[in-house]
C-alpha cells in the first residue's frame, strides 16, 4: 500500500476529476476469497460466501442488485441462478415501444425516444436481468446509433436492433453475426445496405465500410492473437489479420443487399433505384442478385470464394470463415470480460474464456452462454479483488453507476414514460443505449488515460468519458436523485414518469425507540454495512466508513431520512462505488 490509497481505485482516481477525497479498500474479505485462492486459481465455489460477494457477483452480472436478488442468489448458488436466468424468456423493447405508442402496426414508425423509455423498463424492472446486461455488452460491441448514417430518430429499426442482441444474448455467435450483418439498422449504420458490385464503366466501387469494421470490430481485429489475447509477434512484428484487398474482396461479398418488403406494402420494384425507408425493419435483409458481384474472392489468409455464388450462401460462407478465425474467442471474450468484470484481465483468464468460445464441453463452438457463464465463474472474476488488487477491477459505466443506485433501492414509477431530464441523459452521463458519438462505442477498449495507469500498460475504457465536468454532474446528480427523488419526496409529488427510490424501510432501521434519544445501538453501523453491502459489494475502506458514520452523529437522531440520504449519497459519490470491484 502507498499512502492511504492503494490499487486500481487509487490509479482511476489520479487519473478522474472527483470531488471527494479517496479511499482505501477494506483490508479483508472473508474467508471465501481466501479459500479461493488458497491453492491458486481454482473454480470458486458454487455458493458466494456471504451476501457482499452475492452483491458483487450481481453487479457484473445485472444491472444492480437489490436485497431480494442477493437473497435469490444465496439461497440458489451461482450455476443454478444462472440456469435460472437463462431459461427466463426474454424481455423485448420493441412491443414495449408500440404498446407506449398505442399501435400494432409493425410498419408504423416510431420515435427514438420509445427505445430509451423501454431500455429503461427492461434493465430497472425485467426479470432476465443477465440478460438484459449481457445485450447491453453486446451493444458496445455491435454498435449502431441513432446519432448514425440514417438512423436519426428511428426507434422502430433500432428496436428492433437491440431485441437482435437480446435475443442471441445466450445463443451462437454465428448466428448472431448474420442476424446483425443482415439488421436493417447495421444495413443503413455502416452502409451495407444498396452496396452494389463494382461497374468501373459507372465509376461505381463497393462501400467497403461494413466490410472494414466486422473484422476490425465484430470479430477478428486488427492484429493475429494467441490464444490468450495476447499479439502473436513474428520478426519483432504484430502480424495483421487482414489488408486493403481483404476489406475490398469482402466489401464485394457484401453487395446486393436491401430492404424486406413486408405483404401488402407500397415498395419500388428495384429498391437500388428508388430509396425506400418505409422498409420491414424487423425482418432482415433480402438479396437482389443484379447487384451482387458474382466473381471469385481472396478473403484472409488465403481463403477462396468461388465465382458464380449468389449473395446469400456466399455471405453465409464467408461469415462461417470470419466466425471460424482463431482470433473471435479471444477477441470477443476478452471484451466481454471488459465489459461485465474486468478492464485488465489476465491472458490466462481471456484464454479460459477463448477455449469455451471455440468448444463449450460438447463440441459447440461460439456458444455465448457458455461464454457468458465462463466469465462470471472464472476464478479471477470471482477472487480477482483478492488475488490481485492492484490492476483487478473496472470503472463503472456512468449508466451502471445510476442503474445499480436505483435497483438497489427499489426504484419505482408510476409511468413508463421518462421525465425530460432522463430522456436527455446522455447530456449528464455522457452514455446512453445506441447513441455512441461512432461505430467506435462511448471508449475503446483499450483507452489509456494519461497518468499512473499509462505508466504501468493499464487501459481503463470508461475513462475516456470521464471529464471536469462529468464529475461535477454525476455528483450533482446524484444529489438531487437521493435528496429529491425519493418515495413521497418532492419529484414523486412533482411528476409521475419520474423515478423514484425507496428510503422508508432504512428510516425506520435507525429511528430512535420511543423516549430515547438516539438510534438502537449499532443501527447506523448496521445502515453503513447494509449500503455497503448494497453498492460496494463489502469493499468499503475503514476510511469511508469513519467518515460516513462522522457526518451521520452530526445530524440530530430525529432526522432520520437525511441521516439516510447522507449516507446513501456519500457512498453513491465517493470514489470507492465509482470502481467495480
Amino acid at each position: 500500500m502507498a499512502g492511504p490509497v492503494r490499487g486500481l481505485v487509487a490509479r482511476v482516481m489520479a487519473c478522474a476529476f472527483v470531488m471527494l477525497p479517496a479511499a482505501a479498500p477494506a483490508a479483508t474479505l472473508g474467508d471465501g476469497a481466501e479459500r479461493i485462492f488458497r491453492n491458486g486459481f481454482e473454480r470458486p465455489l458454487d455458493q458466494p460466501p456471504n451476501r457482499a460477494e452475492a452483491s458483487r457477483f450481481l453487479a457484473q452480472a445485472t444491472f444492480g442488485a437489490a436485497d431480494a436478488d442477493i437473497d435469490r442468489l444465496v439461497a440458489l448458488g451461482y450455476d443454478a441462478w444462472l440456469d435460472e436466468q437463462m431459461a427466463r424468456p426474454a424481455s423485448y423493447v420493441l412491443p414495449r415501444m408500440r404498446a407506449a405508442e398505442g399501435t400494432v402496426d409493425p410498419l408504423r414508425p416510431l420515435p427514438f425516444h420509445r427505445f430509451r423509455e423501454a431500455w429503461f423498463v427492461d434493465v430497472l424492472g425485467a426479470q432476465d436481468q443477465l440478460r438484459q446486461r449481457v445485450a447491453f455488452a453486446l451493444s458496445e460491441i455491435f454498435v449502431v446509433s441513432e446519432r448514425g448514417n440514417g438512423l436519426a430518430n428511428d426507434g422502430l429499426a433500432l428496436g428492433a436492433y437491440y431485441d437482435i442482441l437480446a435475443r442471441h444474448a445466450f445463443g451462437n455467435y454465428r448466428q448472431l453475426l448474420e442476424d446483425v450483418t443482415l439488421s436493417p439498422a447495421m444495413g443503413r449504420y455502416l452502409s451495407m445496405y444498396r452496396n452494389r458490385k463494382p461497374d468501373p464503366a459507372n465509376n461505381i466501387q463497393s462501400d467497403e465500410n461494413y466490410a472494414r469494421e466486422v473484422m476490425q470490430l465484430f470479430s477478428i481485429g486488427l492484429v493475429k492473437l494467441n490464444p490468450d489475447g495476447t499479439p502473436l509477434v513474428a520478426g519483432g512484428a504484430t502480424v495483421p489479420t487482414y489488408d486493403g484487398d481483404v476489406v475490398r474482396n469482402f466489401a464485394r461479398v457484401f453487395t446486393g443487399w436491401a430492404c424486406h418488403c413486408a405483404q401488402g406494402q407500397p415498395c419500388p420494384v428495384d429498391p437500388f433505384e428508388q430509396e425506400n425507408f418505409t422498409c420491414s425493419t424487423e425482418h432482415e435483409m433480402v438479396p437482389f442478385e443484379a447487384y451482387h458481384d458474382r466473381g471469385a474472392k481472396t478473403l484472409f489468409d488465403g481463403v477462396q470464394l468461388a465465382a458464380g455464388r449468389d449473395a446469400r450462401p456466399e455471405l453465409e460462407s464467408a461469415l462461417d470463415h470470419l466466425s471460424s478465425h482463431p482470433n473471435v474467442g479471444p477477441f470477443v471474450g476478452r471484451r466481454l470480460i471488459q465489459r461485465l468484470v474486468t478492464s485488465n484481465p489476465s491472458p490466462a483468464y481471456v484464454e479460459r474464456v477463448a477455449a469455451v468460445f471455440s468448444d463449450d464441453g460438447s463440441g459447440v463452438r461460439g456458444n455465448l452462454g457458455a461464454v457468458v457463464r465462463a466469465i462470471l465463474l472464472d476464478p479471477e472474476a470471482r477472487g480477482g479483488h483478492a488475488a490481485m488488487p492492484e490492476t483487478f477491477g473496472k470503472l463503472r459505466e456512468p449508466l451502471l453507476r445510476l442503474t445499480q443506485l436505483w435497483r438497489a433501492f427499489e426504484v419505482s414509477w408510476k409511468d413508463d414514460q421518462l421525465m425530460l431530464e432522463d430522456l436527455d441523459i446522455h447530456e449528464r452521463y455522457n452514455q446512453s443505449p445506441l447513441f455512441s458519438p461512432s461505430v467506435f462505442n462511448f471508449f475503446a477498449p483499450d483507452h489509456v488515460p494519461a497518468g499512473p495507469l499509462a505508466l504501468e500498460g493499464l487501459v481503463a475504457p470508461e475513462m475516456q468519458v470521464i471529464t471536469a465536468n462529468f464529475a461535477i454532474h454525476m455528483s450533482n446528480d446524484f444529489a438531487g436523485r437521493v435528496y429529491w427523488g425519493y418515495r413521497g419526496g418532492p419529484m414523486d409529488e412533482l411528476d409521475p414518469r419520474v423515478r423514484v427510490i425507496a428510503l422508508e424501510r432504512w428510516e425506520d432501521l435507525i429511528r430512535p425507540l420511543a423516549g430515547a434519544p438516539e438510534a438502537p445501538p449499532g443501527a447506523l453501523d448496521e445502515l453503513v454495512e447494509r449500503f455497503d453491502v448494497l453498492l460496494l459489494g463489502g469493499g468499503m475502506s475503514t476510511p469511508l466508513r469513519q467518515r460516513i458514520r462522522a457526518r451521520l452523529l452530526s445530524i440530530d437522531a430525529d432526522e432520520t431520512l437525511l441521516r439516510v440520504q447522507a449516507a446513501l449519497y456519500l457512498v453513491a459519490a465517493s470514489p470507492e462505488y465509482a470502481v467495480q470491484r
